[in-house]
């Protein structure tokens, strides 16, 4: 690994100037900017001499700082975080509840009630949708299912 070369004082302002005028570049780019710059200055400076006259020529050969750092490209700006939409009511869960509401009109079926149980689970398992209205659906459906075994046990010992 080799030493950065010690540069005459006109020079390093420079450099520290280009440095802060590259701030808000890709920092990559900044930092390929930047060794290059080094690098072209350390050169010219063996070339030239390293006193002042050689390191006011470096600068004349470099140019402004802020020609430099017009050219480099802006550091990437995240992007704005977009404001979410509402949430909406997935419609398989809506439609779960009307089953469910079903259900209790035709609880002389328990089939129809134990699907919708089953729905009922499977959703509120899957984690998605409108875990309210799938609780709303579980305890409705759960209640016409029991009520519908209720009247189909009673309606056997009656005929019993």
């Amino acid at each position: 690994m080799t030493a950065a070369p010690a540069f005459p004082p006109l020079v390093e302002a420079y450099l520290a100037d280009l440095e802060r005028a590259l701030a808000s570049s890709d920092p990559r780019e900044r930092s390929e900017t930047l060794a290059a710059v080094r690098e072209h200055a350390a050169e010219s400076l063996a070339l030239h001499g390293a006193d002042d006259a050689g390191a006011r020529r470096v600068l004349d050969e470099l140019g402004p700082v802020d020609a430099i750092a017009a050219a480099s490209t802006p550091a990437p700006t995240p992007a704005p975080s977009a404001v979410a939409p509402a949430p909406r009511t997935p419609a398989a869960d809506v439609w779960l509840v009307v089953a469910a509401f079903a259900s209790l009109t035709v609880f002389v079926v328990p089939v129809a009630a134990a699907a919708v149980v089953v729905w009922a689970v499977v959703r509120l398992r899957s984690g998605a949708g409108n875990r309210t209205l799938q609780r709303v659906a579980l305890a409705v459906s759960v209640v016409s299912f029991v009520g519908a075994l209720a009247l189909y046990v009673s309606h056997l010992l009656a005929a019993g």
